[in-house]
């Protein structure tokens, strides 16, 4: 799944690579395979998660049962941890 690089778009709104991110994290990709994926460092990768999980928590974060910020944070998740 190619994702070019680009500028992310308005504050609010996830942008390209970090949907990617999280359709990786969604696969069970370690950041270092994100990484590779991306084309990017792992210390972009982290960066673009938390900008990410901080979006997701503004957006729905409130209304939701669980941190979303802390799971996407955490990483990807292994099946049957929630």
């Amino acid at each position: 799944m190619p994702y070019e690089r680009d500028a992310d778009s308005s504050p609010g709104t996830l942008g390209r690579r970090e949907l990617a991110i999280l359709e990786y994290c969604a696969e069970g990709l370690s950041d270092q395979e994100i990484a590779i994926q991306l084309r990017a460092s792992v210390q972009e990768i982290l960066s673009l998660r938390r900008q990410a999980a901080a979006k997701l928590t503004a957006r729905i974060g409130s209304a939701h049962p669980f941190q979303i910020h802390e799971v996407v944070l955490a990483g990807s998740l292994k099946s049957g941890e929630l």
